[in-house]
This record gives C-alpha cells, structure tokens and sequence, in this order.
C-alpha cells in the first residue's frame, strides 16, 4: 500500500511538471528589436508661452490664415478667413486688458476652443470662457457681454467648407 501511494504522488508530481512545461520555446523574432523601426518616428516639441510679451503674439496672430471658434462639444461656431475680419478680430482681442495670470473667482462657462491657423502648419489653439480668452500664456479678459458678441460674430461668419480637387 505504501508504495501505490508513492507511485500516485511520484504520477502526479510528473502529470504536474508535464502540464506546467510549455512545448514551444520563445523565438528569437517573437521579440521586437528597437534598433530596427521601419519608420523613424519624429516628435514635433511644443514651445509654451513661446512669446516673451503679447506684442510678439499680436504680431503673430495677425499672419493667421484662418480664425476658428469652436463649442465645448468640438463644432465649428464659425470661422474667419477673410484678412480684414481676422485683423479686426485681432486688433480688438488686444484692446482688452491683457494677463499673464487669471485668478478664477467664481465658476465661469467655457465656450470652448479658438483656434489660429497659419499656413507654415505652426497653428495656435486658445480657449474662450465667459470671463477670458486664453491664448499661449496670455488672458484676454471679456466679459459675458463681449462673449456673446464675439459668439455672434464667428456664427455670422460660418467658412465654406473646401472642395477636393480645388
């Protein structure tokens, strides 16, 4: 009897090795090599507050190509494309009284993104609020009022959208 139960431990301690053991070895090509991409891989960094004063910014908004305000849900409100609104759009951004830091007093409601394209690629993406614009490191305090007026402004001006093939 004794050696019926050494056999069954010896049977099931094998039976266990055999079932843990896996049957396939690891390849060499199942391994992926970092020195050998297919493609290389280049990052464009992202220069914040790239401005040393918003006069530099001004300047560089008014070579936008295009302005753009979106809602918080990512749709077009509107968007500018002829010189003489985005220059007005500028000049007027920059008769407000311009920060470098807001202190948030109360909850205010985000209007959503604004957007400056350019046509080196090199855009620039801001956010209105109710209370401010924030532009690259910069607060352009609004009030409600002017939020709406500008709201109106980008609605009244919708772009068509391109043709491919044009």
């Amino acid at each position: 009897m004794k050696i019926k139960k050494i056999i069954a431990i010896l049977l099931i301690t094998l039976l266990f090795l055999i079932g843990c053991a896996s049957d396939s070895s690891p390849e060499a090509n199942d391994f992926l090599d970092t020195n050998e991409t297919d493609e290389e891989i280049n990052y464009t960094a992202i220069e914040v507050n790239q401005f040393t004063d918003s006069q530099q910014l001004k300047e560089r908004l008014i070579e936008s190509i295009a302005i753009e305000l979106k809602n918080t849900e990512n749709i077009t409100i509107g968007m500018l494309q002829e010189r003489e609104q985005i220059l007005n759009l500028v000049e007027n951004l920059f008769t407000y009284t311009v920060k470098e830091e807001y202190t948030v007093t109360e909850q205010t409601d985000i209007v959503g993104p604004i957007n400056f394209y350019f046509s080196d690629g090199n855009d620039i993406y801001g956010l209105m609020n109710n209370k401010y614009i924030y532009i690259e490191g910069y607060y352009f305090t609004i009030d409600t009022k002017t939020s709406q007026q500008l709201q109106n402004f980008f609605r009244a001006n919708i772009a068509p959208a391109p043709v491919p093939g044009e």
